[in-house]
Formats: structure tokens, C-alpha cells, sequence
């Protein structure tokens, strides 16, 4: 049956500069932001009505300063967002990009113990081969891409796949999380390059074998799971009939595997925006049964949580 959908007005922030955004309004507060409820099949904590229903998030954080972020609040606005993913919006896993160590950790200690995070940090590869870490600024650690789950993650590992040379490299990051409803869950994490700013040479593309990395990595069966879920930010609308680089996509993308926003199996347009140039470039996918997707405009980055529901081992 199709997922219950939602979506989550909020405050809408200040627009970075990037290349696919202009400037807007000013970020507001938190306490704004609303939870998700829809009765039988809540997003609102993880289980719903029969025990094993999981809530899985993924968030663009927009933390690193030099970036354009100084406009969306800080490590502690931050840390209370993915707090408010999972006490009011049921997230038992956020998997993040352009996340500040540092707003992680302060997020998992406000969590309780249980909580636990898988890292990844970017890297700034210059001409000669050497690279630096990302610094998000104030203080709060290096940047990159991770995992902020309820319970132990084991079988952390990154995932090979073309990254620029020179330029940022993001990354895909795996891990599983086993203190779950129904099982044991694999989880993956991307960042997708962002052409053609990040790449030497600009007639290759990246995002397709990082695409088709992901998804290998996201469909492989992990012992003792029941199921996968994996996403983020891809840098990439849907493939649609306008869409140029609608190639990039491998076949099973919204097929083998569906997307959290899904109404239908040959949906490959129509999705609503989660950045605010407009565009949906965050995704959720899962072959597992989806029992709702929801966005949530947190106030405090560029892009929208996305947020889904599945029943592991189904």
C-alpha cells in the first residue's frame, strides 16, 4: 500500500550561496517547528502500533561556516534539531552531511548513552594529492558525512567510489544499527558530488558510478539485518523527462528500490522540494514496506529532513 505522506511547514531560513541557490529571509527558531502525527501509522516514535516500525531521517545540516552557513544558527541549534528528529519526530537513525563532529557528539550526549555516531570527514584534495579535512569553524570539529543511531552501529566501513581529484570529496558511509524494531538495519549514508564545481574535468561525471556504488552497497545483504534503508544528499533532481542528467540514474532507483515521497512504482517525477532552490536533492530509498515519509523544514539549514517509516523484516 502507498506510505502516508506529510509534509512539515517550518521557518524558512536565509539561502546560502551555493550553486543552486540565491538569497532569501532570515532563519527563525526551533520551538516553531512542529511534530509529525498521523494516528495509526505515526511517525511519532519508532514501532508504531505493531512494535517494529522504524523512523529513519537524513539532513543536510549546513554547518560548515565558509561554506555560506553562518545564517543557520549554530552547533547547539543544530544539535536541538536532530534531538527534535528523534524525541518529537520518532527518528531512531539520522543519517547526516555537511554535519560538524562536534554538533554531533553534543547531540548524542543529549540523546542518553545508548545513542552512538559513525563519522566520515570530507576531504580537500589540492593539486598535488594532499588533503585536508573541512573545517566547520567555531570550534565545532571537522565536517563530513555520518550516522546518529539508537543503539550500537557495527560494520562501520566507507564505501569506494569516484571522488574528484582534485577537489572535495564527500564520501558513502555504512554502518548497522542493532538495537532495532524487526532487526537489525543496514544503514548508508551519502554525499554526492556536485558538478561541475568539484571535478578537474568538467566533461566527466561522477555522480552516476556514485550512484550505482550506493546502491550495491545499500541493497547488499548484511548478516543479521532485516532490511536496509540509504540516502542523503545526491546533488541530483529525479529522473524525469526534463531532467538532462537523468541518465545518471541506475534503472533500479525507484523500482528495485523506492523512494520515502513514492506514490507510485513508475513515479519519477512530481516529488516535492527539499532545498530551497526548489529542487528534491535528498533522498530515502528502501526496498523495505514504507509506512510513511514526511519533511520537515527545521529552520536551521538550506535543506528540509526528509523522513521515513518502513517495517523491517516485513
Amino acid at each position: 500500500m502507498p506510505p502516508n505522506y506529510a509534509s512539515v511547514p517550518g521557518p524558512r531560513p536565509r539561502r546560502r550561496l551555493r550553486v543552486v541557490v540565491g538569497a532569501a529571509a532570515a532563519a527563525l527558531l526551533l520551538g516553531m517547528v512542529p511534530a509529525v502525527r498521523h494516528g495509526a501509522e505515526s511517525l511519532v516514535g519508532a514501532g508504531g502500533s505493531d512494535g517494529r516500525r522504524v523512523t529513519v531521517a537524513t539532513w543536510n545540516m549546513c554547518g560548515v561556516t565558509a561554506w555560506g552557513c553562518g545564517e543557520y544558527g549554530g552547533g547547539e541549534q543544530k544539535a536541538k534539531v536532530l534531538r527534535s528528529l528523534a524525541k518529537d519526530h520518532g527518528a531512531r537513525a539520522v543519517l547526516v552531511q555537511e554535519a560538524c563532529r562536534g554538533d554531533l557528539e553534543r547531540a548524542r550526549a543529549g540523546l542518553g548513552a545508548d545513542w552512538q555516531v559513525a563519522f566520515q570527514p570530507y576531504q580537500q584534495v589540492d593539486g598535488a594529492g594532499g588533503a585536508t579535512p573541512v573545517d566547520c569553524g567555531s570550534g565545532r570539529g571537522e565536517a563530513g558525512i555520518g550516522i546518529l543511531a539508537a543503539g550500537p552501529l557495527k560494520d562501520v566501513s566507507p564505501v569506494a567510489a569516484p571522488q574528484p581529484e582534485p577537489g572535495l570529496r564527500r564520501g558513502i558511509l555504512c554502518a548497522t544499527a542493532t538495537a532495532q524494531p524487526g532487526g537489525g538495519l543496514r544503514l548508508c549514508v551519502a554525499h554526492l558530488s556536485l558538478p561541475p564545481a568539484d571535478r578537474s574535468d568538467r566533461a566527466a561525471e561522477l555522480r552516476d558510478d556514485q550512484l550505482s556504488a550506493l546502491l550495491v552497497a545499500g541493497t547488499a545483504k548484511a548478516p543479521g539485518t532485516a532490511g536496509s534503508v540509504f540516502g542523503g544528499d545526491f546533488n541530483s533532481s529525479p529522473p524525469g523527462p526534463h531532467n538532462k542528467d537523468a541518465w545518471i540514474w541506475p534503472a533500479a532507483y525507484f523500482d528495485t528500490v523506492q523512494e520515502c515521497a513514492q506514490d507510485t512504482p513508475g513515479q519519477r517525477t512530481g516529488f516535492e522540494s527539499t532545498h530551497e532552490n526548489g529542487l528534491k536533492l535528498d533522498y530515502l530509498f528502501t526496498a523495505l514496506p514504507r509506512h510513511g515519509c514526511a519533511r520537515v523544514d527545521t529552520g536551521f539549514s538550506d535543506h528540509r529532513a526528509e523522513l521515513i517509516t518502513v517495517r523491517p523484516g516485513a
